[in-house]
């Protein structure tokens, strides 16, 4: 009887011992299955800069540098960060010829290609230094890179309604369609390569910066307001269009959450919502404009619009999401663009009429007008 029962004992051991070597083996599997996908992801972001720094670099290339040392510089100076890996891709694709020898502004955002194409063509450096006012809508900054020769229409209408950026913010917006990116390329003055064919670079460097500015103060805020990233963008877009001084932009901020908060007055009736709606960005709104029914007609529709208006800047995304506490339900703009508060209808009727008895003064005696532009009205 003892010998018979030594036998299962053993089979059992053996049985315990294959399995544990099973899972060792595929915990060993799996740990080097995710350190590939991680390097794969990695080297994929480098080669395609999907999302990288923006910063400009000048990079000089000496006569009969070859493309080892060549690697090792681009590596060295931040512009790759695998410079054995940007070697390998100028072997693979025999682009490793004809680097000419120069200064070159070059930049981290560039993909390989395009860092290839500056180092062996003269014109690829020629750069243009393109401004986005804050407040620009999507289709004013289309029109802005066009008419600076950054990209072609064609190249960009893809850029910005097909390519699926993967930024963390643009998650709920998923999957891309025409006008998503509306609210999330960052106003800012920037320098792009002219006639370049990675329109996405240029898309993602504006993607970036709104990374960047959108810090740890505004996402406490919005948190703090149980507001998601889309709803501050919104609110931000919302305060960038109506303000123009910046010392009321957290009071107008302030009515809008008031608005939002109260079942007294569900709907926002704001002016600028309306003209985005009818493809407009100033002018007077007439009584069929305020009745004509679009998403974004704040004046029919409750709560806020379904997307932002235009691309805010900084100082309405801190507004949106650090609003001034207030009692007031109503604003009227003045004519230096200042604004009239109230908290009832009736105070907003009174500071309706001083607006109005304002803008007939300022009619009858016009100030002389300065050289630079003072704001979007005349986009």
């Amino acid at each position: 009887m003892d010998s018979q029962n030594q036998t299962p004992r053993r089979r059992k051991t053996r049985q315990a011992t294959g399995c544990a070597s099973a899972v060792l083996y595929l915990v060993i599997v799996i740990g080097v299955s995710i350190l590939l996908s991680m390097v794969a992801l990695f080297a994929a972001n480098d080669v395609l800069a999907l999302v990288k720094d923006e910063d400009i670099i000048t990079f000089t290339v000496e006569k009969n540098t070859t493309a080892s040392k060549l690697s090792k510089e681009l590596d060295r100076s931040g512009i790759v960060n695998y410079g054995t890996l940007f070697n390998l891709f100028l072997k693979v694709t025999k682009k490793d010829v004809d680097i000419l020898a120069g200064t070159y502004e070059l930049s981290p955002a560039m993909d390989y290609n395009q860092i290839v194409r500056a180092l062996r063509n003269a014109d690829q450096k020629k750069t243009v230094e393109v401004t986005i006012p804050e407040g620009y809508t999507l289709a004013q900054i289309e029109e802005v890179l066009l008419r600076n020769s950054v990209c072609t229409p064609a190249a960009l209408e893809k850029a910005l309604s097909e390519y699926a950026y993967k930024h963390s913010f643009l998650e709920d917006n998923q999957p891309p369609a025409k006008g998503w990116l509306e609210g999330y390329l960052f106003p800012d003055t920037y320098r792009f390569y002219q006639n370049g064919d990675a329109v996405k670079n240029v898309i993602n460097r504006m993607l970036n910066n709104f990374d960047d500015h959108y810090d740890e103060s505004i996402q406490q805020g919005a948190k703090d307001l149980n507001r998601s990233v889309r709803d501050i963008v919104i609110i931000a877009s919302l305060v960038e269009r109506e303000a123009k001084v910046a010392e009321e932009f957290p009071m107008v901020a302030g009515v809008i959450y008031n608005r939002l908060n109260s079942s007294s007055f569900p709907k926002l009736e704001i002016d600028a919502s309306v003209l985005y709606g009818l493809g407009r960005t100033s002018g007077a709104l007439t009584r069929e404009d305020l009745n004509t029914d679009t998403p974004y007609n704040t004046y029919l529709h409750e709560g806020l619009p379904p997307g932002p208006i235009c691309n805010p800047g900084y100082n309405a995304l801190y507004a949106a999401s650090h609003p001034s506490s207030h009692n007031y339900y109503f604003y009227v703009a003045m004519p230096d663009g200042s604004h009239l508060f109230a908290t009832t209808n009736s105070e907003h009727e009174r500071n309706i009429r001083t607006a109005a008895a304002a803008f007939e003064e300022a009619a009858n005696n016009p100030q002389p007008q300065e050289d630079e532009d003072m704001g979007l009205e005349d986009e």
